[in-house]
């Protein structure tokens, strides 16, 4: 492989872009929730980064497919929901870690085959299975907790 004094070897440049195996994400945190989940032409869709108080805000018109995730240095492109600015790499979060999907009135949680897994209210999800997103909802992925709420815009 060719070596880029500036930036590292392309071997530093692939590990420092992995995703961080943690290898102990399997851990029930939480509890069931059984908040609403229908979600409407008029709401907006609020995903709070546990102890950040400006959450990513969605109106539900621009909601159809979601990627959580991180910035990804191969490709420069950012997930719609970047956790970045949120030690995710160091938290075990992968780039493309989960995607929330419009579907019939109400907003589904998928898990995109991450390395740590993504978690909803405690329960991991199987990859590629969507699991229905409900007002209150608590995600983990790999150890970064987001919260969902539901509002009325």
């Amino acid at each position: 492989m060719s070596n880029n004094s500036e930036y590292g070897s392309d071997d530093d440049l692939l590990r420092r872009n992995a995703t961080r195996g943690l290898g102990d994400t399997d851990f029930e945190e939480g509890e069931a929730r059984w908040g609403s989940a229908h979600f409407s032409a008029r709401m907006n869709l609020l995903i709070y980064v546990r102890g950040v108080a400006e959450p990513f805000v969605f109106d539900a018109n621009s909601v159809e497919e979601l990627v959580l995730g991180r910035f990804d240095s191969d490709t420069n492109t950012s997930p719609e929901i970047d956790l970045q600015p949120f030690d995710a790499a160091d938290m075990g979060v992968s780039r493309r870690h989960a995607v929330i999907v419009r579907r019939e009135g109400s907003l589904n949680i998928m898990d995109a085959g991450s390395y740590n897994g993504t978690y909803l209210n405690g329960q991991r999800l199987v990859p590629n299975q969507p699991r229905i997103l409900r007002d209150g909802d608590d995600l983990r992925l790999g150890h970064l907790v987001l919260h969902v709420k539901f509002a009325r815009a």
